[in-house]
């Protein structure tokens, strides 16, 4: 199946259902994943009619095909810019330049992001630490018990 036929159905079910494609993965066998978000949080509805929206655009008659749609877990790296945004507010774990850092995201501008990192010292002021997207490995929101 063509890829660029599935992009375009799971973008314009996302946009329709005021959600966002985050990451969209064909696996052989025509094993279809589409990985969507919202700004305010996906509900279950928006996930369904997502689901159903792509199935009306990709033709089963033609080939035969296994649609997953499902918003990421926790686990899945952040993948593009609308996912910092929404997650202003939260820590994040920041793999770059050889290093780790965790910190709360404080801000999300076009090239760069900006986290408050905590200090080993508690009575030590939080660092702000600006990270360039370019230089970012990898970064997921951290999970915190308190």
């Amino acid at each position: 199946m063509e890829y660029a036929k599935i992009e375009k159905a799971a973008e314009q079910a996302t946009v329709e259902n005021n959600a966002f494609l985050v990451e969209l993965e064909v696996k052989p066998n025509n094993v279809i994943i589409a990985y969507v978000d919202a700004d305010e949080g996906l509900s279950m509805d928006q996930i369904k009619m997502i689901n159903r929206k792509m199935e009306s655009e990709l033709d089963r008659d033609v080939e035969d095909f296994n649609l997953t749609v499902s918003s990421p877990d926790l686990n899945r790296p952040l993948k593009i810019w609308r996912q910092y945004k929404k997650n202003v507010g939260r820590f994040l774990k920041v793999k770059f330049d050889d290093r780790q850092v965790e910190g709360k995201l404080e801000k999300v501008e076009q090239d760069f992001l900006v986290l408050s990192v905590p200090q080993k010292k508690k009575s030590a002021p939080h660092v702000e630490t600006e990270i360039q997207f370019a230089d970012i490995v990898e970064a997921k929101v951290a999970i915190r018990f308190k």
